[in-house]
């Protein structure tokens, strides 16, 4: 998001600039206290709409007209506008595949193909293949993600520890595809051409990733050995009893990835799995829809059951509470918390960028990269509170990549090393965040709060670790060519 407005005459100081911060911070972690993992079903949001307020008045205060503070708000929310339209059609492709039964059939065999005793580290390489191939993590998660956790119910393993491999496996391909939103942005933040930046993050991300899937190894082992390598095979057989899990009934993910390799936009590809859902439903889930909703098998009544499920999800009332539980959700009315964060990230982060506050923070972190450890972690360090303040990663690349790119030049060092960096602090550390959009989207999906799979997603909080380490060994912070230098 780049807000196209004129920056104030006289900018506001390094306490007006921090007071939002500092105030937003606080009530966060009040927020957090008072309601747990519910912080992200409201309380989060409006907090960041009292952020707004305050900062518009500082700004007013610094001479900015409330016109253009709300020109900037607007400019932001609408750039958001095809994501949450995203969002939408991503809740409608849930519910219709929990009720065709892709979902419940990656399931039932899951638990049949995938030992428990490599569960974790194999949730983890299946979605970052998934994710590589299909160049996002928020669809790896509500498709592949969705699955893995109700394989892990099954297996009897951790929710939480689940959950933490597929946003470590899912960010890991966010990052390093070529048909990754973010991978494009951050190069394109500095002029770096696509496949420089991504080779250049593979110094950081390889070893990152390795060293998750080897944590999730061990903690895999340990469980299964705690837990004797028990299977609940009662419950995959009502999954089979419920639904229909003709391996036919994948093919929506087929299409889905197909649609993906051939770089179709993403609201056709999304609009492509969530056709081929019905087609499969009207196919192969009669009997289960007729269950579920106490009408018959005609074509009439499923498509008016997949209608309701498109906007509102699936609510399963079976006598096993587990499956209920399980493929209950979807709809695109359980998108509309994350629109709400959306907003008011959005509008937060907006006018902080308007008014210059932003820019004075930033500018703190710049004055101080005397080297070129310094200026990495300080970059890194920048993105991270980028996301913290704004509650959106794009806005962590954007920004810190505008506004960095000269240092590194003053620095001498090439800018793969920039764009590197922006990813290593914003792309995988958003999802740690409970206000940001990436935190309350993979909330809402898995059904595990941010705070409690934030332990286990080892691959982001590895990475920037791993970032800052290179930086003070001076591993791989490659300088210009001299030619390019002069």
């Amino acid at each position: 998001m780049n807000v196209q407005i004129k920056a104030p005459d006289r900018a506001p100081g390094i306490f007006l600039s921090l007071l939002p911060v500092i105030l937003l911070l606080a009530m966060f972690s009040v927020s957090i206290y008072t309601f747990g993992s519910d912080c992200s079903g409201g309380p989060n949001q409006i907090i960041l709409l009292a952020g707004t307020a305050l900062v518009i008045f500082i700004g007013m205060i610094c001479g900015r007209s409330y016109r253009d503070l709300e020109k900037a708000m607007a400019q932001g929310i609408s750039s958001f506008i095809p994501a949450i339209i995203i969002l939408l059609l991503i809740g409608s492709l849930i519910g219709i595949w929990f009720l065709c039964g892709t979902v419940p059939t990656l399931v039932y065999y899951g638990t049949r193909i995938i030992s428990p005793l490599f569960f974790y580290p194999s949730v983890a390489v299946i979605c970052a293949v998934t994710s590589s191939c299909i160049g996002s993590s928020w669809n790896t998660g509500a498709t592949v993600g969705v699955a893995c956790m109700g394989i892990c119910v099954t297996l009897g393993m951790d929710p939480a520890v689940t959950a933490g491999a597929v946003i470590s496996g899912s960010y890991f391909g966010d990052k390093m595809s070529p048909l990754s939103e973010t991978t494009n942005l951050a190069s394109s933040s500095a002029e770096v051409s696509l496949f420089k930046h991504i080779h250049n993050m593979l110094y950081t991300t390889i070893p990152s990733i390795i060293i998750a899937v080897l944590i999730y190894a061990v903690i895999g082992f340990v469980s299964y050995s705690d837990n004797g390598g028990t299977v609940n095979t009662e419950f995959a057989g009502k999954i089979g009893e419920l639904f229909n899990t003709n391996p036919l009934t994948i093919l929506p993910l087929v299409i889905l990835f197909y649609c993906t390799r051939k770089k179709y936009p993403t609201l056709i590809t999304l609009f492509a799995g969530i056709l081929s859902g019905i087609v499969i439903a009207l196919i192969f889930q009669g009997p289960t829809v007729a269950a579920v909703f106490s009408g018959d098998e005609s074509v009439l009544n499923t498509l008016k059951s997949l209608w309701k499920v498109s906007y509102g999800g699936l609510e399963l009332h079976t006598e096993n509470e587990t499956i209920n539980s399980l493929f209950s959700g979807g709809g695109m009315n359980g998108m509309l918390n994350v629109i709400f964060i959306i907003i008011a990230a959005m509008s937060f982060g907006s006018v902080m960028e308007c008014t210059g506050c932003l820019n004075t923070l930033i500018n703190l972190f710049i004055r101080k990269t005397l080297s070129s450890a310094r200026l990495v972690i300080s970059t890194l360090f920048t993105c991270l509170g980028v996301v913290l303040i704004s509650g959106e990663q794009t806005m962590g690349i954007i920004l810190p990549g505008r506004m960095f790119a000269p240092v590194y030049i003053r620095h001498k060092l090439d800018a793969s090393v920039l764009t590197r960096t922006l990813e290593d602090g914003a792309t995988i550390t958003s999802v740690l965040i409970p206000w940001t959009t990436c935190g309350v989207f993979f909330t809402s999906v898995l059904g595990i709060s941010t705070l409690d799979y934030l332990p286990y997603c080892f691959f982001n909080l590895i990475n920037p670790v791993v970032a800052v380490i290179y930086a003070l060994c001076g591993i791989k912070i490659i300088k210009l060519d001299p030619e390019e230098a002069s």
